[in-house]
């Protein structure tokens, strides 16, 4: 299974040729130019565009967009926006132009790159049409986690992941899925398409950091009737900073990120460039940032639903017919809500339930097989704990539903392995954040 098929299908049909995207008002205009030379009298013809006003006729934007697969796999996310805008924050909208507030910010620098060499095989209004569709993607799939366009740049969009007092965490992890998903559908399913055309795929580069509290500052920029509502924090520059210097296909995150999650050391790696190992930003000669390489596949395939295709090395969509759901509650068992993989932070303190599911339905352990269910926990709380592996004290095994406590920040997972007599044994996992 292919990521956004429609969005596909669609760019497949314009790469091709089998969309007519020129409007009829636009009428072609030959004339014709004598030139000597060597005393020889050529005739050459050229076009003339016709400079009045036209329109688009049809859609703007060919393709759907299919919400299905992100709310199917991650949930409706509570941070999204009804209604999608651009440039000031609908959060912050109510400052006036004489006042300030500190919040966090999670600020997102996407860059298309390679958008260019189109023009040498396609019209001004194919290739606008192309990069509409491409910007249009990173609109809707910020926005289902929770992302407000800032401001569109060319090949780019500048993004901001936050919600007025909710939670920092959750953010940063919603910047991180739509991050990856975007570089997921770049590097894959787009490059394929492209390829089939003879094209050098596009790339994708990322920048992401996230702004503490007291390190953001929201105000307006200008004058009244020419301003920006926007942020001052050193956390927006370096996510411009980082997107500029990422390589191709690549994300690269401020060391605020990795450390308010405490990211798993398979999650991110140091800088590599021609010449060195980079593991600061120099803001100037005397203080520098960390930053690093996001490693956003590894990151993907904690996901129930994403694996390694078995001829590449390409991550693809599965589907399973065996798997677990999750769901949390208060400790005294209230307010129970499912936990999607990867799709927030869950309080200390939270219960948690993993369902072992076949399809829509309970599993049904059959008496040849045995149950067993293990917690993988990361992070400097759970290894000070001597907790990173546990087995529940087997209080959960041959048993189709696995009770546990969110105890200690990071990224966790927990596994249920299904052990069979005499065939091969399975093995589900599930993911989870802490804060």
């Amino acid at each position: 299974m292919r990521l956004f098929d429609d969005y596909l299908n669609g760019l497949d049909n314009v790469l091709s040729k089998k969309v007519n995207v020129t409007p009829q008002i636009l009428r072609e205009q030959r004339s014709f130019s004598v030139n000597i030379q060597k005393g020889i009298e050529s005739k050459s013809s050229y076009l003339m565009v016709s400079s009045v006003p036209a329109t688009i006729e049809g859609s703007k934007v060919l393709f759907t967009y299919n919400k299905q697969f992100i709310e199917n796999n991650f949930g409706i996310n509570p941070h999204s926006f009804d209604s999608i805008s651009i440039g000031a924050h609908p959060d912050f909208k109510d400052l006036d132009e004489s006042s300030y507030l500190n919040h966090h910010c999670v600020s997102v620098f996407v860059d298309i790159k390679g958008s260019t060499r189109l023009i040498e095989k396609y019209t001004l209004l194919e290739v606008r049409l192309i990069k509409d569709s491409l910007l249009t993607l990173a609109i809707q799939v910020a926005n289902q986690f929770g992302g407000h366009v800032h401001r569109l740049q060319g090949d780019g969009i500048f993004l901001q992941f936050v919600r007025r007092d909710k939670n920092q965490n959750d953010a940063i992890i919603n910047a991180l899925n739509a991050s990856s998903i975007l570089s997921q559908f770049v590097t894959t399913g787009l490059a394929d398409i492209m390829k089939l055309h003879d094209l050098k795929p596009l790339k994708i580069r990322i920048g992401i950091d996230f702004g503490k509290k007291e390190d953001v500052l929201w105000s307006y920029y200008g004058i009244p009737s020419c301003n920006e509502l926007t942020t001052t924090s050193l956390h927006t520059d370096m996510a411009a900073k980082l997107q500029s210097k990422a390589y191709d296909n690549t994300i690269l995150i401020g060391g605020n990120v990795k450390e308010t999650l405490d990211l798993k050391p398979e999650f991110y790696s140091i800088y590599e460039n021609e010449d060195s190992k980079e593991k600061v930003y120099y803001v100037s000669k005397n203080y520098t940032y960390p930053f690093f390489v996001f490693n956003w596949q590894n990151f993907l395939l904690t996901l129930p639903f994403i694996g390694k295709s078995s001829n590449s090395c390409n991550l693809e969509i599965r589907e399973k017919t065996v798997s677990i759901e999750c769901y949390i509650s208060d400790e005294n068992g209230t307010n129970i809500e499912r936990y999607y993989p990867n799709s927030k932070s869950i309080s200390k303190g939270k219960k948690i339930f993993y369902h072992l599911k076949r399809g829509n339905s309970p599993y049904f352990k059959q008496s040849f097989e045995k149950i067993e269910w293990y917690a993988y926990n990361s992070g400097k709380e759970a290894e000070a704990d001597n907790a990173t592996t546990h087995d529940f004290h087997k209080e959960n095994h041959n048993k189709i539903i696995c009770e546990a406590h969110a105890g200690y920040l990071g990224h966790h997972y927990v596994e249920c392995r299904i052990i069979k007599e005499h065939t091969e044994n399975e093995r589900f996992t599930f993911p989870i954040f802490v804060q």
